[in-house]
């Protein structure tokens, strides 16, 4: 007989091995249900067809089992979501019983102001497909746009924000805690990344004024827009800038700050040139893009004070060469008068300087006269003497632009930007730059290859003469006359000789630079100083000889008073002329040491003179009083008979 011991223990562990079977077996069961139960779902709700009707519309049952087997969902039973639902009947549910997925996700919690609060779970996290948040922020874009279909969100796809990857819970923030930004709460959303920007705009005009409670002033979305986000200027400034400023209502009036004003920008060179098939300048280039007109009267980048930086941000080489002028030194040292770039290309309205009539050569007299007449602001010479600029309209470089031809206005002569004073050694008009300003390309290149190398241009140029003759020295500098012009003075020999008498006849200039005495006297005298002074036309006179712009000393082989030239000179007027006739002084001075047969000839000629012209004055003297006896005997005599 067994042990009841071994009994007792076998007995237990039968009993165990009984229990464990019935454990595994109905973990079994369990499983084979539950599968079973998700597969007799998508037994039908696999078949894409599988449709049902809901108020006369067709809605699709379809299920992808693949696709939600890998979901987040994929461990759980239909039923678990779709609870009450009867698969025997058809509908299974027909009262519609919406799922409560907080009876599983108790711990999610909705944000206070949440704008998602009335929509469903599966709107994002999908009903079958279900994803996580994880997966579902890194579509978030197309996940945020399957929903929100209007243009303006849909827009967001063609950002720089899209293009940069920011995503829609940058700003709206995300998860249960999305919220709609209103216009005020723009600005500290922007600034989230935009610090600096936000910095910038909170000392701007546009800020002040939103401060003061005028909701029509702009905020971030006002100008780059919400979805879209503009950062190219011309969107920024068509749809941000021009859209509020060409409202007449909100600027009206014709001053500054005007939508008329302003509007005079359409036509301006800045908005119809373009630079990579952008605007050459917009609005953001002058005015700023965020700190547009601070409340400090000096910091505005368009006050008179900013404008070199302004304009200089594109037309750097300009300005520097402005700040150099004369106009743009008055205007460092605070002058009001003084002009800046918008004097003279105005604000909005900017024409370009080669295309438009504002500019034309015959126009730009007008633009400088502005400032620059009826001695509105005193202008000297070098030697001090008042100038008057006002005279330019009288002069043939002006009578030749009405004309319709090409000659000197202002900026050809003083220079566009960089104008100087007289004085000035880098002065276009200085008095040793002259020449070559008038011979610049397009103007007097013939005349100043002739002046180069000439007597009157080394004294200028090389010795720096502060007398030596320059073009305006001879033809003036604004009241310039055409050289057969009745009113020009070297239009007659009597007026040229008189104007190289000015300086060849001076005691001054003669005694400082040894020039020659007495020139002008031999001249004169002479037969053909005679003969102009009688007022012949033909005659020679200073020119004739010496020429105009190429005058040299009779020692240069150039020059046509050398000897071996003197018979080509004085040819042009006396053909046949030879050599031996120019063997003594032209300008003889002491005829009796330069020339004693000159000296006794003139002296014979004299003495013949006087003595021919007096032996015929005393003949007709003596004739007259013999006559005036005569007859006084004659009145004598018949007076007696007549007794």
């Amino acid at each position: 007989m067994k042990n009841p011991l071994i009994r007792k223990s076998t007995r237990l562990l039968i009993i165990s091995l009984l229990f464990l079977a019935v454990i595994i077996s109905a973990l079994f069961t369990y499983q084979r249900t539950k599968a079973k139960g998700t597969d007799d779902c998508l037994v039908c709700h696999e078949d894409k067809d599988l449709v049902m009707e809901v108020n006369g519309k067709k809605i699709s049952l379809f299920v992808n089992g693949k696709e939600f087997k890998k979901s987040m969902h994929g461990a759980i039973e239909c039923t678990d979501c779709h609870q009450n639902y009867k698969a025997e009947e058809f509908p299974h549910n027909p009262k519609k019983q919406e799922i409560d997925c907080k009876a599983c996700h108790d711990n999610v919690k909705s944000e206070p102001g949440n704008v998602h609060n009335n929509v469903k779970c599966y709107s994002c996290h999908s009903a079958h497909n279900v994803k996580s948040a994880k997966e579902l922020s890194k579509n978030q874009t197309d996940n945020c746009l399957g929903c929100h279909k209007s243009k303006n969100v849909q827009s967001f796809k063609t950002s720089i924000h899209d293009k940069k990857n920011v995503k829609c819970s940058d700003c709206h923030q995300g998860g249960h805690s999305v919220k709609k930004i209103t216009k005020s709460e723009s600005m500290n959303s922007c600034g989230k990344c935009h610090a600096k920007d936000q910095k910038d705009f909170s000392n701007s005009v546009h800020q002040v004024v939103l401060r003061q409670g005028n909701s029509k002033a702009p905020t971030c979305i006002d100008c780059h827009g919400s979805h879209k986000v503009n950062s190219s200027k011309i969107d920024i400034e068509s749809q941000g800038c021009l859209k509020c400023h060409l409202d007449e209502k909100m600027f009206p009036g014709d001053g500054k700050g005007s939508t008329k004003f302003i509007s005079e920008y359409k036509t301006s060179i800045h908005s119809i040139i373009q630079k990579n098939g952008k605007q050459a300048a917009g609005c953001t280039d002058c005015h700023g893009n965020h700190m547009i007109q601070q409340n400090d009267p000096s910091r505005p980048s368009t006050t008179k004070s900013k404008i070199f930086e302004t304009c200089g941000k594109c037309h750097g080489d300009l300005v520097e060469k402005f700040k150099g002028s004369m106009h743009g030194q008055e205007m460092l040292k605070g002058n009001d008068k003084a002009p800046t770039c918008a004097t003279c290309h105005g604000e909005h309205n900017i024409k370009s300087v080669s295309l438009s009539d504002e500019f034309s050569k015959i126009n730009q007299v007008d633009l400088c006269l502005k400032c620059h007449q009826e001695q509105k602001l005193p202008h000297k010479n070098y030697k001090g003497e008042d100038v008057l600029i006002s005279n330019y309209k009288d002069s043939y470089h002006y009578i030749a632009l009405k004309n319709g031809k090409n000659a000197a206005t202002c900026s050809d002569c003083h220079g566009s930007h960089e104008m100087k004073k007289v004085d000035d050694p880098d002065a276009k008009i200085n008095r040793k730059n002259i020449p070559k300003t008038c011979g610049q390309s397009g103007c007097h290149t013939k005349q100043l290859n002739d002046f180069t190398g000439s007597i009157h241009e080394t004294s200028l140029t090389q010795k720096n003469s502060p007398d030596a003759p320059n073009c305006s020295s001879c033809h003036g500098n604004h009241q310039i006359a055409k050289k057969d012009d009745v009113n020009n003075r070297i239009a007659s020999s009597k007026g040229l000789v008189q104007l190289c008498s000015d300086c060849h006849n001076s005691v001054e200039m003669t005694q400082k630079y040894n020039i020659p005495t007495g020139r002008t006297d031999s001249y004169l005298n002479s037969f053909h100083g005679l003969a102009v002074r009688g007022g012949s036309k033909v005659a020679a006179n200073c020119e004739s000889c010496h020429g105009y712009h190429n005058i040299r000393p009779s020692s240069d082989s150039l020059s046509t008073i050398s000897k071996k030239n003197l018979p080509e000179t004085c040819g042009k007027c006396h053909p046949g002329a030879e050599q031996t006739l120019f063997n003594t002084k032209i300008h003889i001075t002491d005829s009796l040491s330069e020339s004693p047969m000159l000296y006794w000839i003139t002296r014979i000629y004299i003495i013949l003179i006087v003595l021919t012209i007096g032996g015929m004055a005393l003949h007709n003297i003596l004739d007259l009083i013999k006559k005036g006896k005569k007859k006084n005997k004659q009145n004598e005599n018949n007076g007696e008979d007549g007794k």
